[in-house]
């Protein structure tokens, strides 16, 4: 199947860094009876396998977590300083939604793989598949060096950039008045409203509570490590909120929540069924449920509940229709890695009503058709990597802070 898939290609060439010549053994017979990847060379530990990339140029890497002398995750930091190389993780320890699991993909790698199913009679065929996909779509994604240096240096830019010339924004949670001051060392913890004459704090906590703007991702299979380089660069201050929908289940979306919101300076929360949603909050939720935006006294709650069978519409498309009726133009739309068309109803009504909508560039999706259908029906760039998308989501969020309404 995946060969008659993939035929028209070159096979991809495949470095194997695993110290077990068992599992390489397993992977090699996997990878033989499939014209699309060629083991081109094998490696049992990380300084042996950094070694070697340059001299067998792999396409895709698959790299084991735990190995003696260097272990997965060093050797992959080493690997995308360096020689940034799609990069496919395997472990028989660590399971999908685990912070080890997250760590690999906040370093680079695009997808995480349990090495128990290769020991698995009943299931070694259809993890097979999977694992020719999987490599196969990596073939296909761009990479780029992550330096942690330089991404320090990234966020200090953005934050110069953000909002030249112009004040904070803070409003009075009594009557909703919006007010104007400039920020500064010497600036005062709190101010009266000039309409009710109500006390406005002015921490970092208080600022931008009510909701100007709401950006709506959308993503499928692969969107976890595009996520990881997305949300972290966002700034709180930009104010309004950004919705999440992710295609995993829900005990995995919460703990990416809580691994997400350590590494962010945005607040990142796991979305509850009758919360109000604030400036500053980023809300992540799984896709099996069905999330729709109401206004109430002044704000904007989350209603949700479970995503009928029986619904025409996905997780993605139902919450981003939702938020162009309450919003209109002062929503975006953003879709990243998916092989599903989820995302392709509710971009359609956000551009409809004049809101923005921008996706992802397929390159840097690990599964690249949704993406690659919005570029097509829509017209839509396809330039925009993850570092792009958190520039393009704060520069909207910047420009829509003077024009809150409340609910």
């Amino acid at each position: 199947m995946t060969q008659n898939k993939y035929r028209q290609r070159a096979p991809v060439k495949l470095l194997i860094v695993d110290d077990s010549w068992v599992l390489r053994k397993v992977l090699r017979e996997i990878f033989s009876q499939d014209g699309a990847v060629e083991v081109i060379d094998e490696a049992v530990n990380g300084i042996e396998a950094l070694g070697m990339i340059l001299k067998v140029n792999p396409d895709v890497i698959l790299l084991d977590m735990e190995m003696p002398t260097m272990d997965g995750l060093t050797t992959l930091q080493h690997l995308m300083i360096h020689t940034p190389t799609p990069t496919i993780l395997l472990s028989s320890l660590t399971k999908e939604g685990s912070p080890r699991c997250f760590d690999a993909m906040k370093y680079g790698a695009l997808d995480f793989i349990s090495k128990n199913s290769f020991f698995n009679e009943m299931a070694i065929v259809e993890h097979g598949h999977l694992i020719v996909e999987k490599v196969v779509d990596a073939a296909q994604t761009t990479v780029h060096s992550i330096d942690p240096m330089q991404e320090t240096l990234r966020y200090s830019k953005m934050d110069k950039g953000k909002e030249k010339g112009k004040g904070k924004v803070v409003f009075c949670e009594d009557c909703g008045t919006r007010h104007f001051f400039k920020s500064s060392s010497q600036t005062k913890p709190s101010m009266k409203c000039n309409n009710c004459g109500d006390e406005i704090l002015l921490g970092s906590g208080q600022r931008l509570r009510r909701v100007n703007f709401v950006t709506i991702l959308g993503s499928g299979e692969g969107g976890y490590s595009n996520l990881l380089k997305i949300i972290p660069l966002l700034d709180p201050d930009m104010g309004g909120s950004v919705i999440v929908a992710v295609d995993a289940p829900k005990e995995h979306v919460k703990s990416f929540v809580q691994y997400l919101d350590a590494i962010s300076r945005f607040k990142v929360s796991y979305a509850q069924n009758h919360q109000a949603i604030q400036g500053g909050g980023c809300y992540l939720y799984p896709a099996s449920q069905k999330v729709e935006i109401s206004p109430l006294s002044g704000n904007y709650t989350l209603q949700i509940g479970p995503m009928p069978l029986s619904c025409s519409q996905g997780a993605i498309d139902t919450l981003m229709i939702s938020a162009s009726k309450v919003f209109k133009n002062r929503v975006a739309g953003v879709l990243l890695s998916s092989s599903q068309n989820d995302g392709l109803l509710g971009m359609e009504e956000i551009l409809n009503n004049k809101g923005s909508g921008f996706v992802l560039s397929p390159e840097y999706c690990l599964q690249k058709h949704l993406s690659s259908e919005a570029v097509k029906k829509f017209k839509l760039p396809a330039s925009f990597d993850t570092h792009e998308v958190s520039a393009k989501i704060m520069d909207l969020h910047y420009k829509n802070k003077e024009n809150v309404t409340t609910a």
